[in-house]
């Protein structure tokens, strides 16, 4: 049986002639500070039992802060990767454009130099047929004189014997 406030005001005890029944309220109030006893065990295991809690709960939101902190921390350094990714992939890109300029112009000075070569060959070549053909109509021109020259010439007996006329 609990005791409550109420039953303790309400207790009535036997009158005897001296009084109060002492056996009566000695039982009485030996069952009040069992009762007040387990009371204060009940009081003092709860605190306990409290203190263990708050304890947990004061860990547990420290944690929790903690937990926060972390999470904004590895976002923002999330967001910092991302954005430096995002800055490296654009140099990355611009180094490339840069590149491939530097590369298409070299192409280019390249190409107009080989197209003024082969343009200084074909004048050149241009050149050695005009110098081949003159050559070419020098020795015939040649063979043509040396022709006329042999059918002019007479045979060397011819010649010796004009000379020895003429003496």
């Amino acid at each position: 049986m609990h005791l409550t406030p109420l039953d303790i005001q309400k207790q009535t005890f036997a009158r005897t002639m001296r009084g109060f029944s002492a056996d009566e309220v000695r039982a009485y109030l030996h069952l009040v500070a069992e009762e007040i006893e387990t009371l204060l065990k009940d009081v003092e295991k709860l605190s306990r039992e409290n203190a263990i809690m708050r304890e947990q709960i004061g860990e547990n939101s420290e944690r929790e802060m903690i937990l926060k902190e972390t999470l904004l921390s590895a976002q923002r350094v999330s967001e910092e990767v991302i954005s430096n990714g995002r800055k490296e992939a654009e140099l990355i890109v611009k180094d490339a454009e840069l590149l491939s300029e530097r590369i298409v112009s070299q192409a280019m000075s390249r190409m107009a130099d080989l197209e003024k070569a082969i343009q200084d060959l074909k004048i050149e070549r241009k050149a050695v047929r005009n110098k081949l053909a003159s050559t070419v109509d020098t020795f015939q021109q040649m063979v043509i004189m040396d022709a006329e020259q042999e059918a002019n010439e007479q045979p060397i007996t011819q010649l010796y014997r004009k000379t020895i006329n003429d003496r």
